[in-house]
């Protein structure tokens, strides 16, 4: 089942965001937004209208923008700054439409609770990172910090390969990594261990094991996860 990806709320990191998720094959995103500015804005940085004005608590404005398409798993992010628009769009979407995730910003601790009681409790906070919660939703996998190294700004991770990756059937001994890496090794999708100084084909459900900078995070998952 394919996915499409509504976002309620464009801020200064909606371009960024848009390029993470491309990244990772997830090319089927748009915002949407009740201020104008913001739309023109968002949609100036691209060739297609990414951006949609609009009421995000209007279901017909919703049903507009695919909250209910045919054939396709819709999450539906709302991100803005006020508490009772995240709310009310979410439960829109998640009972009047079934979507398949429904995931919100709240932005006020204290109302926390106010959205688990009505059934909205995929929930991140303003210091939280959005683009995880998205791409584990989509099915994808953010890299795994296993443990940090001291004093060297360097982990140990894990990068699960999704089955668009592009570096399937590669040997693991053959990757031309665009940054400094050592590959230890893989985990395959049944939970065997293999070690990297034996031919290692990567395959599609592999977890493997990687000694890089934490600051390689973004750029391994680019690497890694990508497709074509």
């Amino acid at each position: 089942m394919n996915t499409n990806i509504i976002i309620n709320g464009i801020n200064e990191e909606s371009l960024n965001l848009l390029s993470i998720l491309t990244d990772f094959g997830i090319n089927d995103v748009i915002f949407i937004d009740s201020d104008k500015y913001k739309v023109k804005n968002l949609n100036s940085y691209s060739d297609n209208n990414i951006a949609i004005f609009g009421n995000p608590v209007s279901p017909e404005f919703l049903e507009s923008c695919g909250v209910n398409r045919d054939e396709t798993d819709t999450i539906f992010v709302s991100v803005t700054r006020d508490d009772s628009i995240n709310l009310i769009s979410c439960q829109i979407a998640k009972y009047k439409y079934k979507a398949f995730e429904v995931i919100s910003l709240v932005n006020q601790s204290e109302n926390r609770s106010l959205f688990s009681s009505v059934g909205i409790d995929n929930i991140i906070y303003p210091d939280s990172t959005l683009v995880d919660k998205i791409i584990n939703s989509s099915g994808g996998s953010i890299p795994l910090n296993l443990m940090d190294i001291p004093s060297k700004g360097t982990a140990v991770w894990s990068v699960e390969i999704p089955s668009s990756s592009v570096l399937i059937g590669t040997d693991i001994n053959n990757l031309n990594i665009p940054f400094r890496a050592l590959v230890l090794g893989k985990i395959d999708n049944k939970g065997n261990p293999y070690d990297s100084s034996e031919k290692l084909d990567i395959e599609a459900g592999d977890s493997l094991l990687i000694i890089s900078s934490i600051r390689n995070k973004d750029t391994m998952v680019r690497f890694f996860q990508g497709s074509d």
